[in-house]
């Protein structure tokens, strides 16, 4: 069909406007999720599958017939968040709810399932409750939210908002929502709100406790409410509720063909001819229940010396036959609000709980995990307590070893080769130099040689201290303080949140209120090849404080700056910002390489945010740098400043600078939260990073010569394009000539409602690759599409008109 001039000319038009709005290149990162599986919080069955939502680990999906086996869905490409808090069927989709992350819909789950977020035009994206109908051809979606009332979606198109301020619903808290013969019910704190014909009203009448939390149609087509004071029975012609013989408190309600179930703090059971006939469980604190063709029970499992905050996720298979249920416990760390990171010499990911309840370590499937208390001071293996936070972790690779710090206690020295802890502080080595004062360490560096390095807060006098015998920790003899001469220095500053050791003999800190010190161990005497003097203070050279930087406001003196060495030698400081110096040692001289601070307009190179919470540099020189709110890669080595961004969903929502500066495609599988820690492994091939809400670990491939080649010459074709026929299929060109025909790349078409129409992992150059139908074999509309392009570890966004 002849299209006009004007409509293909307003097609490109547009493109060229999309284009200017889409940054052009963005390094393509594989996270993985480093995540808790604690608690099960919500149970779906649906078909021949079975859903679970994770506290925080995203979503374990099994077969009804093969419980053992499940896989997990998680937050990136699949998900909006991890915290999953309910989930419904509306007879077309599945819904996910989660806490900070808004919605997720997924279609054909026991096929090819295709996934779509909800977190732009509802309320909140702390959504708490959903419920789904069809009516006639239409869906219609209620979600409730943490303090914003309940929203409505109607085929997919977000809608009304309705709230207690403006509608009379009777609290914005909810707890749950059901839909009973074509009447919505909201299940809060408060009591229960009706609403029909667009009016809420409390309808508390009969309700001995008003902190109602559970909602559900029985096998009888009855409303069935459940909430602190027990089980109750709806009569819409009286508008009362009349308890049903349970008095206990209501965890969880469910309902199918057969039989009503209530969970209970420690109990099941099912509603049997007007009696409650109970089913004990296999394991103590259940969350969730769910009827259907079978009926499960999930929960948190907490075993013993585990805290009562940690634990594993549990669901099993209810046995009619033996009138009991089966259980599956699911493996996982224990720290669900990790700060400190590490690898150790295995690979091991380690991290450390903010709280202190546990430390983690993971490395593919194998899990370890150290949550027992200690049992004696000196030398039981275990934690010295589980309120003091796991801020920093270091390990030392010759001797396989890993430590973790406990702010206020000390340190845990935790024996890869034998899975020993020993408890380090003053009453077991000279951790301490002086008695009854909590130890307050900030940070742990390992030196090459295997000497450790502590830092310490304000609350320390020495400030530094380093243990330069690992394998003799035990005593004073092998510990020392690291203090310069003199009124200036670190014994001045207040704390000292960093030690990064350049080269042998050469080590620096970041000293809060003064600044950065060198401290060239070895003097003027000695190099770096020559026998480190750790102990012979007299040959020490202190250089004076770096308290600024010529050609640059980036502080040095600010509270949590952090260090990293990089390619050249040159140092990377973080605070309020990043700045990158050298520094003449013969003259004392330091001179700015670089600097930046937070992105402020769409053509300016900076970071997510001046606030800078760590930095690491891996083995291709590229610096890491964690944000408060989000990830950013500085890349080196390129013409001109090239600084990649990674957003979790919720933290990218969360301003509105963001979405005007970024395009959504740096939405990433992060976990979210406060961004914390990073840590790079020994080899420089793996990062590590820390957040309130969880971790992430990526590989780091190396760069080759085709990989260091940008992607801005990448671009498809034909465009506008008119797919007609099988030889008319879309091409991508501009890929670096040297590529031979092995080197494919990715491509993700989406709309630009963002949702994924088409996928092809196997691209070659200038050969098509697309027909124009989706995933489903249809054909696409006419419209614009964005075509994100993944290429050895880069990846680019371009814009694509399909005319039909």
């Amino acid at each position: 069909m002849q299209k006009s001039f004007e409509y293909i000319s307003s097609l490109i038009l547009s493109i060229l406007l999309l284009t200017l709005a889409v940054p052009v290149v963005a390094q393509s990162v594989d996270f993985e999720s480093i995540l808790i599986q604690r608690k099960l919080n919500c149970i779906l069955e649906q078909g021949d599958k079975v859903v679970g939502g994770l506290d925080g680990g995203g979503l374990l999906i099994w077969d009804r017939e093969d419980p053992q086996q499940a896989t997990r869905l998680t937050a990136g490409s699949e998900l909006s968040g991890n915290n999953v808090t309910a989930l419904a069927w509306s007879g077309r989709y599945i819904w996910v709810a989660t806490m900070g992350s808004g919605m997720t819909r997924i279609a054909n789950l026991n096929t090819t399932p295709e996934y779509r977020f909800y977190t732009g035009n509802i309320g909140s994206l702390n959504i708490t409750a959903v419920t789904a109908e069809i009516i006639g051809s239409s869906e219609r979606v209620y979600y409730g939210m943490d303090g914003a009332g309940i929203g409505l979606i109607t085929d997919g198109l977000g809608g009304a908002l309705y709230t207690a301020e403006q509608d009379g619903l009777i609290d914005n808290n909810i707890n749950d929502l059901q839909i009973f013969n074509g009447t919505l019910f909201a299940a809060t704190p408060s009591g229960i709100s009706l609403f029909a014909n667009n009016i809420f009203t409390d309808q508390n009448n009969g309700l001995t406790d008003l902190n109602i939390t559970e909602l559900v149609v029985d096998p009888d087509g009855n409303l069935v409410a459940g909430g602190d004071d027990g089980v109750f029975l709806w009569h819409p012609d009286s508008e009362t509720w009349t308890n049903m013989g349970w008095t206990s408190q209501v965890v969880d309600l469910n309902g199918n063909d057969d039989f009503l179930w209530v969970l209970g703090v420690s109990i099941s059971a099912f509603y049997n001819g007007g009696n409650w006939t109970t089913v004990s469980l296999p394991y103590s604190r259940p969350s969730a229940i769910a009827a259907g063709q079978d009926v499960w029970v999930g929960g948190q499992w907490v075993d013993s010396g585990m805290h009562s905050s940690t634990g594993m996720a549990w669901y099993g298979e209810y046995d009619a036959g033996q009138g009991a249920f089966t259980s599956h416990i699911v493996d996982a760390g224990l720290v669900f609000n990790p700060y400190g990171v590490t690898f150790d010499s295995e690979g091991t990911t380690w991290v450390g709980s903010a709280s202190g309840k546990a430390a983690s370590g993971h490395n593919g499937d194998d899990i370890t995990n150290i949550f027992q208390l200690a049992s004696a001071d000196n030398d039981s293996s275990g934690l010295f307590t589980r309120w003091s936070g796991m801020f920093a972790l270091a390990a030392d690779y010759d001797r396989s070893l890993v430590y973790v710090d406990q702010y206020s206690n000390g340190i845990i020295r935790h024996d890869l080769l034998t899975g020993q802890q020993d408890l380090m502080f003053g009453g077991t080595c000279g951790l301490e130099e002086t008695p009854f004062i909590n130890s307050s360490v900030v940070n742990l560096t390992v030196h090459p040689d295997g000497t450790l390095i502590v830092t310490y807060d304000e609350h320390h006098d020495s400030k530094v201290r380093f243990l330069t015998n690992p394998e003799n920790w035990r005593g004073d003899a092998n510990w020392f303080d690291a203090s310069p001469p003199g009124t200036d220095g670190i014994t001045n500053g207040k704390s000292i949140w960093d030690a990064l050791v350049v080269r042998n003999d050469v080590v620096w800190f970041a000293v809060e209120s003064v600044g950065l010190m060198r401290w060239d161990i070895n003097g003027y005497s000695a190099g770096p090849d020559d026998e480190i003097t750790w102990s012979d203070f007299s040959d020490d050279r202190w250089a004076a404080p770096i308290a600024s930087i010529d050609g640059t406001d980036n502080d040095p003196t600010q509270a949590f700056t952090h260090l990293a060495l990089a390619p050249d030698g040159s140092i990377w400081f973080g605070g309020n910002g990043i700045t990158r110096f050298s520094y003449d040692e013969s003259f004392g001289d330091s001179t700015l390489e670089e600097a930046y601070g937070q992105k402020t307009a769409p053509f300016v190179t900076g970071l997510i945010t001046g606030n800078v919470s760590d930095l690491g540099v891996d083995a291709n020189g590229d610096l890491w740098v964690a944000t408060r709110e989000g990830l950013n890669r500085v890349r080196w080595g390129t013409i001109v400043p090239e600084i990649d961004t990674y957003f979790n969903l919720a933290n990218y929502f969360s301003n509105s600078l963001y979405t005007s500066l970024y395009s959504p495609n740096v939405v990433s599988a992060l976990p979210g939260g406060v961004y914390n820690r990073v840590a790079v492994s020994q080899d420089g091939q793996r990062v590590a990073m820390t957040t309130a809400l969880g971790a992430v670990a990526w590989n780091i491939p190396p760069k080759s010569e085709v990989a260091t080649q940008s992607l801005a010459s990448v671009y498809c074709y034909p465009n506008p394009w008119t797919p007609e026929n099988e030889t008319d299929r879309l091409k991508l060109g501009g890929l670096a000539a040297d590529a031979n025909s092995d080197d494919l790349a990715r491509v993700e078409v989406y709309n630009l409602e963002g949702q994924l129409v088409y996928v092809n992992k196997n691209v070659r150059g200038d050969i098509g690759f697309w027909d124009g139908n989706n995933r489903v074999g249809k054909p696409v509309a006419t419209g614009m599409y964005l075509l994100k392009v993944a290429w050895h570890g880069l990846s680019t966004t371009r814009t694509l008109a399909v005319v039909r």
